[in-house]
């Protein structure tokens, strides 16, 4: 096939997707969403513009700040007979004075502000479409945290029927169908799933101001997560009125991808400066600690005394909350989103409730947590204690590791990593006389030291001296450990050479522990099993010369495993695919492509969404899969950039980047 026939299938599927995937870290992404007017990469934040009193321009913004979008309230402009004619003769734009992307709200806020407005659903959606905007609202029905079940689930109802009606009539504008529920997850869960059934092409969260005016962060977080289970992960998701500084990492780690607020505007008329660990009034600031265009030209007394204060100050919260988003950014793509998150959240103890909550979710941000990152765990708070990489590691461990035969189990402590090169000495001589394993007190869990070189492991910066409820926790996961039967002989601490006082006798030969590390590092990778099925044959291990470390594994001739330095997992090579694709049956370990892909794949082409058939529930960003055709033939190995729900999701993006294709077929 040609190359120009190749496009043309790559653009009839994607051409009906208007959100593409660049780059995630967990539920937190940066994406790019196409509009009638232009792009919007997210995550970003759009200032809410009120017509009638504009503060700071559009167009300021954009030259100043750097903005993509703004907000706008379509009701308050249609109440104004002389904003209503101005927009719907010359246009939304040409009101506000921007000709880049602009959403519109549809008055629900008002509606519950204000009582019972003259409003019908249809007519906000008409008028939307009438004025040219780029996304409209749905009018949905606020519920406040305070309000009783029955309550919430009647304005829900309501809401979903609303936004049933609206997505029928959007037209060409993309529409935002918000997502209620109030205070109760199951609400929230049970919108999530019944809005990803409408024709919607954003997800506000809804009512989630006044849990943030009452600091119920914990609330808040559990009301974003529970919604974020269940939509379409193809769409973006909007936080409405979530527009601090403070929040937007651990916003961004729940999945927000769009924010708006009004908050730069109306902190600049009460004199209070926004920073990315709270808010100040400048009446008491001797100093200006920031280092935005308006601080580092104005001392605290000029910005005190000038005649633009109002304007000035905006333009600083402006500054400060975009100068946020782009330091979330770059931890996105370095992988350190967790350590910024939970910095941030050490601001105020009620945002550091909104990130405790996110323990109660642990399973669903598992399920999107990359395989490794690019930089080392850092140990940040005892929070970190929790991250899903941690739950994984020892859920991996209990559920896929199966220990060597041995009649003596001895656990070192906590020391430099990798554990196996500090401890090589005592090792040696406790093998010379009994047949042991060996474990490490890691912060993590039980280390099998076969294990002690895979990520997060070796790659992790932890404190010398731990909170004591982390210490606490430790030690019940080592009696889970117990409890599991993970230690399967006699169980000794190393507490120096008297350990190895009158160890059992040794009736097996000296292990080969790089063979016992291959075993083990297969099995929490690809699946319990793994490790015998990948080295049933003559196994030649290629060591580096230069740090003793395994590099390549090849058995009966045959590469099949490169192992990593950077994170001690596997490169899967073709031949490896090929034997694990007749040990584990389908889906497990694969990607599901159509017969359009797979004539790319096996010549090494990535794999893009839109192709995908089916894929194994349990990938997660980062593993190595095997791509495949319908009837299990092989096409390609190569590393997965998404979950199996995004990959089917999706119709825009990469799937999997392909390393290796095995060719054309024949």
């Amino acid at each position: 096939m040609k190359k120009e026939d190749e496009a043309l299938i790559l653009g009839q599927h994607i051409q009906s997707n208007m959100f593409e995937l660049k780059d995630k870290d967990g539920l937190a992404r940066i994406g790019v969403l196409e509009t009638a007017h232009g792009k919007i990469e997210t995550p970003t934040l759009l200032p809410v513009i009120n017509p009638n009193q504009i503060m700071v321009s559009p167009s300021d913004m954009r030259e100043k700040i750097g903005i993509q979008a703004i907000i706008t309230n379509s009701y308050i402009i249609r109440k104004s007979d002389k904003l209503r004619e101005i927009a719907l003769e010359k246009g939304l734009h040409h009101l506000v004075g921007f000709d880049g992307p602009i959403m519109t709200d549809s008055g629900t806020f008002q509606a519950h502000v204000y009582g019972k407005i003259k409003l019908e659903p249809l007519e906000i959606i008409e008028f939307q479409k009438a004025i040219g905007s780029d996304i409209g609202t749905a009018l949905d029905l606020f519920s406040e945290p305070d309000d009783g079940r029955e309550k919430v689930e009647s304005d829900l109802m309501e809401t979903i029927a609303r936004t049933k009606m609206s997505a029928e009539n959007k037209g060409n504008m993309m529409l935002a169908g918000p997502i209620q529920g109030g205070r109760f997850p199951d609400l929230r869960e049970y919108a999530a799933k019944e809005m990803s059934k409408i024709d919607c092409d954003i997800y506000p969260i809804g009512g989630i101001v006044p849990m943030m005016e009452r600091q119920m962060y914990f609330t808040l977080a559990d009301a974003v997560l529970s919604a974020k289970a269940y939509l379409d992960p193809s769409k973006p998701v909007h936080l409405f009125g979530a527009g601090h500084p403070m929040l937007f990492s651990l916003a961004v780690l729940m999945g927000g991808d769009m924010f708006d607020s009004s908050a730069y505007a109306k902190f600049a008329r009460e004199g209070r400066m926004m920073f990315s660990d709270g808010t100040r009034f400048l009446s008491e600031l001797r100093e200006l600690p920031c280092h935005c265009q308006i601080c580092s030209t104005h001392t605290a007394d000029e910005l005190r005394h000038s005649p633009a204060k109002e304007k000035l100050l905006a333009l600083h919260n402006l500054h400060v909350s975009f100068s946020e988003f782009r330091t979330i950014k770059q931890a996105i793509h370095e992988g350190r989103l967790w350590e910024l998150a939970e910095t941030r959240c050490r601001a105020h103890p009620t945002l550091l409730d909104g990130l405790k909550c996110l323990k109660k979710h642990n399973d669903q941000l598992e399920r999107h947590e990359p395989l490794s990152r690019n930089l080392a765990y850092l140990y940040t708070s005892q929070e970190s204690y929790h991250r899903p990489v941690v739950t994984r590691l020892r859920k991996r461990i209990l559920e896929r590791y199966e220990p060597p035969a041995s009649n003596m189990e001895i656990m070192f402590p906590e020391a430099t990593k990798p554990y196996s090169r500090t401890f090589a000495e005592p090792m040696k001589m406790a093998l010379e006389k009994a047949d042991v394993n060996f474990w490490a007190d890691s912060l993590f869990c039980p280390v099998p030291l076969e294990l002690d070189e895979m990520y997060p492991i070796s790659q992790s910066v932890v404190p010398e001296f731990l909170e004591p409820d982390v210490l606490r926790e430790k030690e019940n996961v080592l009696e889970q450990f117990k409890e599991a039967g993970m230690f399967k002989s006699e169980f000794r601490k190393w507490t120096g050479i008297e350990t190895l006082e009158g160890l059992p006798a040794k009736s097996n030969p000296m292990p080969d522990k790089n063979q016992q590390r291959v075993k083990a590092v297969a099995d929490l990778q690809f699946g319990k099993g793994a490790g015998a099925v990948l080295l049933d044959g003559k196994v030649e291990l290629v060591v580096s010369k230069n740090n003793d470390r395994i590099r390549n594994v090849l058995v009966d001739g045959k590469h099949i495993l490169s192992m990593r330095a950077g994170d001690g997992f596997f490169t899967l090579k073709p031949e490896g695919g090929r034997i694990l694709l007749k040990a584990f049956p389908s889906p497990l370990l694969r990607v599901i492509v159509n017969a359009d892909s797979a004539e790319f794949n096996v010549l090494g082409r990535n794999v893009f969404c839109g192709f995908m058939i089916d894929a194994d529930p349990g990938i997660v960003p980062r593993d190595e899969v095997i791509v495949v055709t319908e009837s299990d033939e092989l096409c390609a190995i190569g590393q997965a950039m998404m979950t199996r729900e995004e990959m089917l999701a999706f119709k825009k993006g990469i799937a999997v980047k392909v390393r290796d294709g095995i060719g054309k077929q024949g």
